[in-house]
């Protein structure tokens, strides 16, 4: 079907205002949460913040609050750039099953990379000094919290940018761009490297791929929280470089940087390019095939 010179200028207009937004958004959304912090931690009566450690209340707080700016800002870039009626990425039939796949993949890839460091003596695990009702609580308030925030990430970097990049560069060229949208993202992270910075690059393509293969976000959803919840809550490692209160075990590195991923922890080591690759491998495992999909939607 013809597309006339109206729909085409129509089109372009939209996806660079879509584009605007998403630019002036990552440039707001920092300063606007340190202006917003005080007010909040006041209103919360939550803890100050600790140097290099993530506490849960605090964290748990302002990750929700972020979820909704980057809610809002995923309806936007819907409402600007009208995408296909059937609800791509967000619509799901089986959401709940999505997200389980992508959080046991997440889970048991990061895992086996800790694993991997502790059995080649480059690190010691043991559990934490605390009892087995405080592990609970805390094991299960950081699934929440990892999971609020992973879906925050995920509706900005897997939903919003994925929806403008394509429209500029195609789906391949749109899944490489969420990929270094996710490392420049955490420059300011304590302790970042460039194997830790090229790590997220192809995590970034990774949760990309995994929407379009799965024509939903759900599993990336799923995976990235399982990742971070397996780093700092359950082994007690640095997590993109910050300790989280009450992990579960105690993660003690011993060995070279490139082993143990230093101060960014586990996810910063060679091993953590294994996990993504053995990800990719289980993800082609468990989801449909594209003819599949393409019966299915």
């Amino acid at each position: 079907m013809a597309v006339s010179s109206n729909q085409f200028g129509n089109q372009t207009w939209r996806r660079w205002i879509g584009l605007l937004l998403l630019v002036a958004y990552s440039f707001a959304e920092e300063p606007f949460e340190r202006v917003i912090a005080p007010s909040v931690t006041a209103i919360f009566n939550l803890p100050h913040m600790i140097p290099g450690v993530l506490l849960i209340s605090r964290y748990a707080v302002f990750m929700l609050i972020r979820l909704v700016l980057d809610l809002a800002v995923a309806a936007s870039i819907y409402l600007i750039l009208r995408p296909s009626p059937r609800g791509f990425p967000l619509r799901e039939s089986k959401v709940t099953s999505r997200v389980f796949q992508g959080l046991l993949t997440g889970i048991v890839v990061m895992v086996a990379a800790i694993f991997m460091i502790v059995l080649i003596g480059s690190a010691h695990a043991a559990p934490s000094l605390q009892s087995w009702r405080s592990a609970f609580a805390y094991g299960g308030g950081w699934l929440l919290s990892d999971f609020i925030g992973a879906a925050g990430e995920e509706l900005f970097g897997r939903v919003a940018v994925l929806l403008v990049a394509e429209r500029f560069v195609g789906r391949r060229g749109a899944m490489i761009l969420s990929g270094l949208a996710f490392s420049l993202l955490h420059l300011g992270n304590p302790g970042a490297t460039w194997i830790w910075l090229l790590r997220l690059f192809a995590q970034g393509v990774l949760l990309a791929y995994a929407v379009y293969r799965t024509s939903s976000v759900w599993w990336s959803v799923g995976y990235h929280t399982g990742w971070n919840w397996a780093s700092a809550p359950l082994f007690g490692a640095a997590g993109s470089g910050y300790l989280d209160q009450g992990h579960i075990l105690d993660f003690t590195p011993t060995g070279s940087k490139w082993l143990t991923g230093g101060e960014v922890g586990p996810e910063g080591s060679v091993f953590a390019f294994v996990a993504v690759l053995a990800a990719f491998c289980l993800l082609m495992l468990v989801t449909p095939t594209k003819r599949e999909l393409s019966e299915q939607y």
